[in-house]
Order: C-alpha cells, then structure tokens, then sequence
C-alpha cells in the first residue's frame, strides 16, 4: 500500500508483517461535527456580532478548540491492517504489534440500539490474544469498523481454520465457547445436531441458528457468544455438506 510513512514500512517489512494492506484512522465524526458547528458560530460572531457578540464568539471559539484537540490526536491513530497481522500506531510510533498467530481467537457481532423509528446497528471486533490480553477494535471505534472487521476476520479464519480441524482430527472435539464441534456434529449443551441431520446453517447478523429441519432451529446463540464463528460455520457447511 502507498502514502504511508517509510517508517511503518521498515517496522512491517523488519517484523515479519509482510506488507500494509489497508489503513484504518479512528471515528471522529462526534467530535469534528461539534468542532466545526462551534467554529461557525465564533466566526459569525467575532465578525458580526457587537461587544457582547464578541466575547461570546470567543468562548465559542474556545468549545472549537475543546473538540478540534481530541479531533487532532485521533486523527494520528492509525492501524495498519497487514498481510501477516495487525500495527498500531501514534504518527510513526508504534504502540502494538501482532501476528494472526498472537490471536487466539476472535469475536465479531453487531448490536442493535433501538429507539424510536429504525434501529441502530454497530459493527463489533475484539481479538483475544494468546497471552490473555485483548484488543478492542470497536472502542474507540475506527470509521469504517464493519470493513476493518471483515477484513480481521477473512484473515483470521484462514489462519483459525487448519488449528480447528487439526484440533478436531487429534482429540475428536473443538470448542467454540458454548458450543463444541465434534466428529459427530454440533453440541450446544444437551441441544445435538448430526451432520447427517443438519439441513442448514444460518449466521445472521445478530444470531448464529441451526437447523435440522424446517421450522425452529435445533441450536440458536447469539454470534457474540460464539469465537471464530465464521470457522465454526466453514467446518460445518464442509462437514454436513449444506448450505451455510
């Protein structure tokens, strides 16, 4: 990827990050919107307005100032989405670095706010890292999250993928927090699904659902529950040969 620093380019290439492919700046549609609104009124009235107007333009020029600041220092947060995993960084220091072999496993999800009129829905990513720690990429979130998610997630399943199956292949079972995926199908609790009985798999947006014949599914969990859910859904649809 072109117009980055050469610095983040080294650190990339010197770590084994293989090479930028996208790069992601943090939300800061909040505090640009309030900046610019309270500009405009300080213009307006240091410029038109008498004594009094003045002095209120400039304490409007001074809210400006409050937000235009955290505007400033986000703008200067970036994460570099890489072939071989993940950098963060403040201008051209770095303040993390990690392989997709440093993530243990992944959550994505959506959740829905809902008021009066249509809801509201906003994309979330946490990555667990092997060590223990995470990495919330949903708070702050960066402004366009629902791509930046995607993208993490397409990563993360190629690499996710082999582990899972070879985990299944050498102890017969993998566990996808409260679901298990075992030789012989899909185990929520006391809910089983066969891979001879299942006739879809279903990640929507809020819920992952699986169905071994019309009507209700035989195993419902909300996608934020479940980790690597897109690998849980890959080996499924290869092993019950349905559509997913």
């Amino acid at each position: 990827m072109r117009n980055q620093p050469s610095e983040i380019t080294r650190i990339v290439a010197d770590t084994g990050l293989g090479e930028v492919v996208a790069r992601h700046r943090l939300s800061m549609a909040t505090e640009l919107s309030f900046a610019i609104t309270y500009a405009v009124f300080a213009v307006f009235g240091l410029v038109f307005g008498d004594d009094l107007g003045k002095a209120m333009g400039a304490g409007v020029g001074v809210l400006a100032v409050v937000f235009a600041v955290p505007a400033w220092r986000k703008s200067r947060r970036l994460l570099y989405l890489c072939s071989g995993g993940l950098l963060t960084a403040t201008g051209t220091t770095v303040t993390q670095l990690l392989t997709w072999d440093d993530v243990a496993h992944l959550r994505v999800w959506n959740t829905r706010i809902y008021q009066l009129g249509p809801y509201e829905e906003f994309s979330r990513c946490v990555l667990t890292l092997t060590d223990g720690s995470t990495l919330n990429l949903s708070r702050p979130p960066y402004a366009d999250i629902e791509q930046l998610a995607a993208a993490v997630e397409q990563r993360m399943t190629a690499v996710s993928h082999p582990r899972r199956t070879a985990e299944i292949a050498a102890t017969g079972a993998t566990a996808f927090g409260p679901i298990t995926v075992t030789d012989s199908g899909i185990h929520d609790g006391e809910r089983f699904a066969s891979w001879s009985d299942i006739t879809r798999v279903e990640r929507g947006r809020v819920r992952l659902r699986v169905f071994t014949r019309p009507g209700r599914p035989v195993i419902s969990r909300q996608v934020r529950t479940v980790p690597d859910v897109a690998v849980l859904v890959a080996i499924a649809t290869e092993r019950a040969g349905r559509p997913g």
